[in-house]
């Protein structure tokens, strides 16, 4: 978990943009992937895609006019083993066709915070990757 967690935090998140968000299958496996443009040291934007592989779990929140308004930017990005949210979405609600335990434990729980109150997103995934589209 170490290694993924702190290769997630070093990309800088502050002041990068998200562009798009979508939800696909690879090879039977559910990913979500984050359109970005990264923010480098000299200031321009690189375009670059994140993936979030074997996702268990995607919840957004986005007001999408605040998001507009502060030109998209995000504001802080940060990886767990555990938190609040993951404990949550792992216990089943009474009308939950899956009922038990729902095998979260290997998952990480992934947030990508928009400059306020542009939204969240919370991804509990295995793994990441990142690819610029230079």
């Amino acid at each position: 978990m170490g290694s993924i967690a702190e290769r997630f935090e070093t990309i800088a998140w502050h002041d990068s943009k998200l562009v798009g968000v979508s939800v696909f299958k690879f090879e039977g496996e559910d990913r979500v992937k984050l359109a970005l443009k990264l923010l480098g040291r000299d200031g321009s934007l690189t375009p670059a895609e994140l993936i979030f592989k074997d996702c268990a779990y995607c919840q957004t929140d986005f007001y999408l006019k605040a998001k507009s308004m502060c030109a998209d930017d995000i504001s802080n990005a940060k990886c767990y083993q555990f938190s609040d949210w993951k404990s949550a979405v792992s216990e089943p609600s009474p009308a939950d066709p899956i009922q038990g335990g729902r095998g979260f434990e290997h998952h990480l729980h992934f947030r990508v915070g928009m400059c306020p109150p542009g939204g969240t997103i919370n991804v509990l995934a295995k793994d990441f990757s990142l690819e610029s589209s230079k």
